[in-house]
C-alpha cells in the first residue's frame, strides 16, 4: 500500500490509520530505493532511502500518543541506526557531486592542484559503498523492515494510553502542527548575531519537523494556502541549511587533508589547494549566518502568522497563538 504526499485525506479519518498509511508510503519509497543505494549506480537512490528514512523518524516523534511509548522509542532507535550508517557514504556523494563547485571557487592556479582531492574521494567512496551494501544485505537492516511493516500492517490499536489513535487526522495533525510554529517562532526569534551555532542547529531541526507535518497534512486545507506558508518556511530552512552544511563539509574537508598529507596522497600544493577551498566554504558560511535574520524576519511576518493562525487554529479562539 503506497500513497503520494498528495494524495487527499479525509479529515475525519482515525489518526492511527492515516499515519500507517503515509509511513507504508514511505517504507515503500525506502524499499524502492535499496538496489540502487546498494550499487552505488546513483547516488539520487541514496538520497531518497535517507530521506525516507528521515521522514519516518519524524512522523514516530511528532505524532503523539497513537502506539506505546516503548514501542516507538524502539522504532525510532533502530530508524536513527539506518540514518547513521548510511550518513558516510551520502557526504562523500555530496563531496563528489559539489567538487566541480569546488574547483572553480578556487583561483586558476590552484585548480588543477585539487585534483588528488578527487581521486581519494572517488576511491574512498567505493570503499564506504561495499561497507553500505553490506548494511543494507545484513540482518539487522532486514529485520527492521520485516518488523515494520508488520507493525504498520497490524489490526487499529486498542490500548487504553493511545489517545490520539481514534481522533479524527485533522484535529491531531493541526493540535501538533501548532505546537511546532509556536516553538520555531520561539526559537527563532531567540537568535542573535551572538548566539551559537547549536541554536540555529536546533532551529533547523525544529524547521525541518514543521516543514514535514504541513506536508504529510496538507491535502487537508487549500493547497494556495499551504503553498504560500511553505515558501518561506523553505527559504529558512535553505538559509540555515547552508550555514550547517558548510561548517560541516569544511570541518570534514580539514580531516581529510590530514589523511591525505598523513598517507602521503597530497603534494603541498594539494594541502594549499584544499585549506583555500576550506577558508571559501568558511566564508559562504558566515554569509549564511549574515542572512539569517532577514530569512527569519520573513517567516515571523505579521500577514505569514495570520495565514498559520487561519488554517490550523480553531476558529473559535487563537489557543494563545499570538
Amino acid at each position: 500500500m503506497s500513497r503520494s504526499l498528495d494524495d487527499p485525506l479525509d479529515p475525519n479519518d482515525r489518526a492511527e490509520s492515516v499515519i500507517k498509511r503515509i509511513l507504508l508510503g514511505l517504507v515503500e519509497v525506502l524499499e524502492a530505493n535499496v538496489a540502487g543505494a546498494r550499487s552505488g549506480r546513483d547516488s539520487e537512490c541514496l538520497h531518497d532511502l535517507r530521506v525516507a528514512t528521515r521522514r519516518t523518524r519524524s512522523a514516530l516523534g511528532q505524532i503523539k500518543d497513537l502506539w506505546p511509548a516503548e514501542r516507538v522509542l524502539a522504532y525510532q532507535e533502530r530508524f536513527t541506526w539506518l540514518q547513521r550508517v548510511t550518513g558516510p557514504m551520502r557526504d562523500l556523494d555530496v563531496y563528489l557531486l559539489a567538487f566541480d563547485g569546488y574547483r572553480e571557487s578556487l583561483p586558476d592556479s590552484l585548480r588543477p592542484r585539487l585534483e588528488p582531492l578527487r581521486d581519494f574521494l572517488i576511491s574512498s567512496q567505493e570503499r564506504e559503498r561495499l561497507v553500505l551494501a553490506e548494511t543494507l544485505d545484513s540482518s539487522e537492516f532486514q529485520s527492521l523492515m520485516r518488523d515494520w511493516r508488520a507493525f504498520l500492517t497490524a489490526p487499529a490499536s486498542t490500548d487504553p494510553v493511545a489517545a490520539n489513535a481514534g481522533r479524527p487526522i485533522k484535529a491531531v495533525a493541526d493540535e501538533r502542527i501548532r505546537r511546532l510554529v509556536k516553538r520555531v517562532r520561539r526559537e527563532g526569534r531567540a537568535i542573535d548575531r551572538d548566539s551559537p551555532p547549536t541554536q540555529l542547529h536546533e532551529l533547523r531541526k525544529s524547521c525541518k519537523k514543521l516543514r514535514y507535518l504541513i506536508e504529510f497534512f496538507g491535502s487537508l486545507h487549500p493547497q494556495e494556502e499551504i503553498r504560500a506558508i511553505l515558501k518561506p518556511l523553505k527559504r529558512l530552512l535553505d538559509q540555515l541549511g547552508a550555514y550547517q552544511d558548510l561548517a560541516v563539509q569544511a570541518a570534514h574537508l580539514e580531516e581529510i587533508a590530514e589523511r591525505m598529507g598523513a598517507e602521503s596522497k597530497a603534494s603541498v600544493g594539494t594541502l594549499l589547494a584544499m585549506g583555500a577551498l576550506i577558508a571559501d566554504l568558511l566564508a559562504r558560511r558566515q554569509a549564511a549566518r549574515d542572512r539569517f535574520a532577514e530569512s527569519f524576519a520573513a517567516f515571523d511576518e505579521s500577514a505569514h502568522w495570520r495565514r498559520y493562525k487561519a488554517l490550523f487554529w480553531p476558529s473559535a479562539r487563537d489557543d494563545g497563538a499570538a
